[in-house]
């Protein structure tokens, strides 16, 4: 009975230790975002947590907060420059807040396609571009995914080329890139915070806006917009950001499953957001009554040339100019290798 009892009292403090979490994680990671639970991106999160879990042997423990619920997509990431938290979401509007020369990222018509978007983030010159950013930023960009092309949508008329923009009010983000490329097409552009847009759009405030078809079907935009134009004018990212000073505590071995998960959750996203930006949100657009347009290369290169000097006239003045041909070259030649390999 004593030798029972103490097996007993022994298996007992077992299960205590185990509950109170004896077995504790070496380094913990609190991540944020800002979209929902349902999202392509919070399932990208989901594969990262899983993933660094499982291949660190729980030497890591991840906890991802969505839908904002530490703040916004900057104050998050503020948070994991200063150690508040360890990662967050980042996108093309916000990571030239901690480092200017992200802002080439959203250059509208910069890129043809999301290969070559893919390729450009993949590049030895953005990898360089990264890790500046992360030696005078604090921040280090793990991974990226395109989650669509932003289109324009309005509720006055078809926009088939740049000269359809004349005296549409088309409202846009509180960036002065995206109100140089409207104003150079003729049409007015006007800030909203995101707040108020869907207010904006119904009372006439604004004609229309310009977003992914993903955000225009999951917003219900269709139900205050007419007319959807797949122009394909700026590819946007979700950029999954660590704070540095965290990211070089970590050991050599789990740095690499960090960065492997991340990508592991950019893969997992892009590829969900491709279908819907290709073909479920499109359809539903359309059974959703929005007439949608995709101009041909004629009416697409309207828009392109319409926008390219004052766009880059724009970046040479807040970027070093030599930089800024630097990226528009570096665009081109991945274009045309990319070509050459179809052509093959």
């Amino acid at each position: 009975m004593a030798v029972k009892g103490l097996i007993a009292a022994f298996a007992g403090a077992l299960l205590a230790l185990g509950g109170s979490g004896a077995i504790a994680a070496e380094f913990t990671i609190r991540g944020s975002h800002a979209e929902s639970i349902e999202s392509p991106l919070h399932k990208g999160w989901q594969v990262f947590e899983s993933y660094v879990e499982s291949a660190s042997g729980g030497r890591i423990e991840v906890t991802v907060s969505p839908a904002s619920q530490l703040g916004s997509i900057k104050d998050a990431m503020e948070q994991a420059k200063l150690g508040a938290i360890e990662m967050a979401q980042g996108d093309e509007q916000t990571l030239d807040s901690f480092y200017k020369p992200m802002m080439i990222l959203a250059a509208p018509y910069l890129f043809d396609n999301d290969e070559e978007g893919r390729a450009f983030l993949n590049s030895d010159f953005f990898m360089e571009v990264r890790e500046k950013m992360a030696k005078e930023s604090g921040l280090r960009l793990l991974a990226a995914s395109s989650y669509g092309f932003r289109c324009f949508t309005n509720n006055v008329k078809p926009i088939r080329s740049a000269a359809d923009m004349a005296g549409v009010r088309m409202r846009v983000p509180p960036s002065p890139m995206s109100l140089a490329m409207v104003q150079a097409m003729g049409g007015s552009p006007t800030p909203v915070p995101w707040e108020e847009l869907y207010g904006a759009m119904q009372s006439g405030v604004v004609d229309g806006q310009e977003n992914p078809v993903g955000v225009v079907l999951d917003y219900s935009f269709y139900q205050v917009q007419k007319y959807l134009t797949l122009d394909n004018h700026q590819l946007g990212f979700n950029t999954l950001m660590i704070g540095e000073q965290f990211f070089q505590s970590l050991p050599p071995d789990l740095r690499v499953i960090v960065v492997t998960g991340a990508q592991m959750a950019a893969a997992t996203e892009y590829g969900e957001r491709n279908y819907q930006a290709r073909v479920s949100a499109v359809d539903q657009l359309r059974e959703h009554g929005m007439d949608v347009y995709a101009p041909t290369q004629e009416e697409i290169d309207s828009f392109r040339t319409a926008t390219r000097e004052p766009i880059q006239a724009y970046l040479k003045q807040e970027l070093d100019p030599a930089f800024v041909d630097a990226v528009y070259s570096e665009v081109a030649a991945i274009r045309q290798k990319l070509t050459e390999s179809v052509s093959q």
